[in-house]
């Protein structure tokens, strides 16, 4: 899995996963994922402190591979906080 800040290739492309903390429009902590050379953000996780939502949102219209997503999803779960447990907010699979 990728860490932040360190460039990766994936299908020929590079991509660079971003550690960032916003205190000024939003108070939290999210990773983003831009492609090589900060061209194009393309994809962000973001744990706001103040509504303990953790969302997703996809900045590019563009077609991206799905396992990409993915991996990006899976590094966002494991470092964005908090990685122990879930949002107050997060509803699990009804049985």
């Amino acid at each position: 899995m990728p860490g932040t800040g360190r460039e990766w290739t994936f299908d020929g492309v590079s991509y660079r996963i971003i550690a960032a903390s916003d205190v000024s429009t939003r108070d939290g902590f999210g990773y983003e994922l831009w492609e090589s050379g900060g061209r194009d953000l393309l994809l962000e996780a973001f744990w706001d402190d103040s509504t303990g939502l953790f969302t997703f949102t996809a900045h590019t219209t563009k077609p991206l591979p799905f396992r990409l997503v993915e991996v990006f999803i899976e590094s966002a779960a494991a470092g964005v906080p908090p990685t122990q447990s879930a949002s107050p907010h997060e509803d699990g699979p009804s049985a």
